[in-house]
């Protein structure tokens, strides 16, 4: 919200995805119609503490930590995060996430089997 224009419009998407290996994913996205940002600047957003110039010049608040720390969890559970932006009209991320394989089968296991308990009975 911090740096989208007067409007504040911020858009959420989401759907499934097939990967290159045949697998699933999901892919949430989310949009602003901000003031975008430089070519120059996209790959060092997702680096610690970068600040881009025009944000610091506008005395926008921040760390520099968010996307950074953002894309490190994307990661952590083998995902990716990625961005595409134009300045002047907006910027999007988005998340891209595998669906297990055991989420994919037709009658996922109750919570009983997935305990064990069932086999207990």
């Amino acid at each position: 919200m911090k740096y989208s224009k007067g409007d504040r419009w911020i858009g959420l998407s989401a759907g499934l995805d097939k990967v290159s290996d045949g697998r699933t994913g999901v892919r949430i996205s989310v949009a602003d119609h901000g003031v975008g940002i430089h070519s120059s600047d996209l790959q060092q957003v997702f680096e610690p503490f970068y600040r881009c110039p025009q944000a610091i010049a506008a005395q926008i608040h921040g760390t520099g930590l968010g996307l950074s720390i953002a894309k490190r969890i994307a990661e952590a559970f083998g995902g990716t995060l990625s961005v595409v932006s134009e300045v002047g009209v907006g910027t999007v991320f988005t998340l891209h996430l595998l669906i297990a394989d055991e989420l994919t089968s037709e009658s996922p296991p109750s919570s009983l089997e997935r305990s064990g308990a069932a086999q207990n009975e």
